[in-house]
């Protein structure tokens, strides 16, 4: 229950309002909701990370980094991904069998969103994710200077 007054709360709510960030064009579907139709099923965020900052490409090695992730779906997202865009497959080009997963410029786009969640998670959730239990900040997560390229847009 609130302690303002109705006046206080209206100017709040007016506030809150002018403060709000609209889009300066039209969409005729969300961007964000559009992208988490492929990007929020479960399990597809960690393997772009996997194959886009691990460097994990490999099917099987893909399935034991991520602990729950059956082979069956993970055979349907890399579909789903390669479908979207988001990673293509590459054969090996000694045995054509051996077949590893790399991202796509669209892929790549990603990287700053997997980069900006882990600096997410590691500022509120620092009590699951570090065993010290203390938040960490992005620099000290990634001082590689790769990672700073990456959050600029620079490839």
């Amino acid at each position: 229950m609130s302690h303002r007054s109705e006046d206080q709360q209206s100017e709040l709510a007016h506030n809150d309002y002018d403060s709000a960030i609209w889009p300066q064009v039209k969409f005729i579907q969300c961007p964000i909701k559009t992208s988490l139709g492929v990007l929020g099923k479960k399990w597809t965020l960690l393997i772009l990370r996997d194959i886009g900052f691990l460097k994990i490409v490999r099917f099987n090695r893909i399935l034991e980094s991520i602990p729950g992730l059956t082979p069956r779906v993970l055979s349907m997202r890399l579909r789903e991904l390669e479908e979207e865009g988001f990673i293509e497959r590459v054969e090996g080009k000694r045995d054509p069998i051996m077949v590893v997963w790399s991202l796509t410029e669209k892929g790549r786009d990603t990287r700053p969103i997997l980069i900006q969640l882990t600096a997410f998670g590691s500022k509120w959730h620092a009590d699951i994710v570090f065993e010290d239990k203390r938040p960490r900040s992005l620099y000290e997560i990634f001082p590689q200077p790769e990672a700073s390229k990456i959050m600029r847009g620079i490839r």
